[in-house]
């Protein structure tokens, strides 16, 4: 608490002394007394700007917390951001361990201003984002659609995590934004290698996501997959597999019969 109050001090001492800087500096150059008041203006609404998100990297100093600290923090923050989402929310039920590798490894926060653009129409896509503050715009390609507006609990570009994908428009912050960017790269090489229940289910998902991508690749964007389409694909993933009936065992059975017929 100590050190916070004193980088809070040093912070309004610092914004001080840049107001009297200014002041000076209009003085000494004869600044006339309307512009001036237009630069005050200014410089009064841009010191009272909100400030962005600060990101999770930006913070030092939790670098140098015990490592199962970080991983509880990485939970209480990134938990129910991601499990807005029918998949990972089904997944973390079911398997917590290996999502608790996803919030360590797999996520990075990203904080964006009014005006930029997070991705653009061709790029190679690398992450899916999950909205945390503000409001984006996404302008799809070559559909006649209305733009798309994105806010807090809403995501972007999924298909990389299954495919490879390339963006299918652009994504604009209408304001300040941040989101949480899911690393398709690193997500693939913790859950792909994944074996037993936890393996085959994700395996099934992304098959499932994939052949829903490519029956409808005619209006397929970064943003086409519904929220209930995504929840249905979850929904089979997590089917039991059947056991296999008296019949199938017989007809493999005669098969395998025949083979070894055919092969002598």
């Amino acid at each position: 608490m100590g050190n916070a109050l004193q980088q809070l001090r040093e912070l309004n001492e610092e914004r001080t002394d840049q107001f009297a800087r200014v002041r000076r500096y209009f003085s000494s150059n004869n600044v006339p007394s309307g512009l001036a008041r237009k630069a005050w203006a200014a410089l009064s609404l841009a010191a009272q700007k909100p400030k962005r998100r600060i990101n999770w990297d930006e913070i030092k100093m939790l670098q140098h917390l015990p490592k199962s600290l970080q991983a509880e923090l990485h939970r209480h923050i990134r938990e129910p951001i991601l499990c807005v989402h029918p998949f990972f929310c089904a997944f973390d039920r079911a398997f917590t361990m290996q999502m608790q590798q996803v919030y360590q490894s797999c996520i990075s926060e990203i904080s964006t201003e009014q005006g930029q653009e997070l991705f653009h129409t061709g790029e190679a896509s690398t992450q899916m984002y999950f909205v945390l503050e503000g409001t984006f715009c996404y302008h799809a390609e070559r559909v006649t659609a209305e733009p798309s507006f994105l806010s807090t609990g809403q995501w972007v570009g999924e298909p990389v995590l299954w495919m490879s994908w390339k963006h299918t428009g652009r994504l604009l912050a209408k304001t300040p934004c941040a989101v949480l960017a899911v690393k398709s790269k690193e997500l693939q090489d913790i859950l792909g290698s994944e074996g037993g229940r936890a393996g085959s289910i994700v395996r099934e998902y992304a098959m499932q996501f994939t052949r829903h991508c490519h029956n409808h690749s005619y209006r397929l964007t970064d943003v086409g997959v519904e929220v209930d389409t995504v929840g249905k694909l979850s929904e089979l993933a997590f089917e039991p597999p059947l056991e296999p009936t008296q019949e199938d065992s017989e007809s493999d059975l005669e098969s395998s019969q025949s083979s070894a017929t055919l092969t002598a």
